[in-house]
């Protein structure tokens, strides 16, 4: 009878234990849930944004650039109000139109990354916190893994967005200073964008 009722005990014990770790996965899982409520749809919309305030100035930058390298470079041809700036200002806009495409889509890319690495981590802090029944251990994770994640990441500056059309101006610039150096003539016409083929607006 004895060992009866000490069997009873223990299983009394184990039986208010496990009670006591269940409670406190509950409590610890809504403090986490709590903490990353923080994250929503909001949250991911702000760092896409963010993306976009740090990367579309640059663009805008360099397409104006491009375009004030494209008018010298069509003046010193003689090539201005032209067939060929015509063509050569449609090729910049298709690649500032292409190139602002690419940084929408990062900066989407960067909103979805930010999602899953919350949910990751929100996953991750639970199943320690069932495996532990550290409640506050949970809580202070929490935390300090939320602080980290509302961080937005460190960006680099996008690349050459026009050097596929702006190179070939310095390139031809260089030739034809150097022809006319040799030649000693006035630098005008034999450029990268020559009149010869070029229908000149006059309208």
């Amino acid at each position: 009878m004895a060992k009866k009722g000490a069997s009873n005990r223990n299983a009394n014990i184990a039986t208010r234990d496990e009670a006591v770790r269940q409670q406190a996965v509950r409590d610890g899982t809504q403090q986490i849930n709590n903490t990353f409520g923080q994250f929503d749809d909001a949250f991911f919309d702000k760092q896409r944004q963010s993306y976009l305030n740090f990367a579309l100035p640059q663009l805008d930058d360099q397409y104006g650039k491009a375009q004030r390298d494209l008018t010298f470079s069509l003046a010193r041809d003689g090539n201005l109000n032209s067939s060929a700036q015509a063509y050569q200002n449609g090729q910049l806009q298709k690649a500032y139109d292409t190139n602002r495409t690419t940084i929408a889509d990062q900066g989407q890319s960067y909103a979805n990354q930010a999602r899953s690495s919350v949910e990751d981590a929100r996953s991750g802090l639970i199943t320690t916190l069932n495996a532990t029944g550290d409640a506050t251990g949970a809580a202070n994770s929490a935390l300090a893994r939320s602080s980290a994640l509302a961080q937005s990441p460190a960006y680099s500056a996008i690349g050459d967005a026009f050097g596929a059309i702006t190179g070939g101006l310095a390139t031809q610039a260089q030739l034809d200073r150097a022809q006319a150096i040799a030649s000693g003539r006035t630098l005008n016409g034999a450029g990268l964008f020559s009149t010869a083929g070029a229908v000149r607006n006059t309208g």
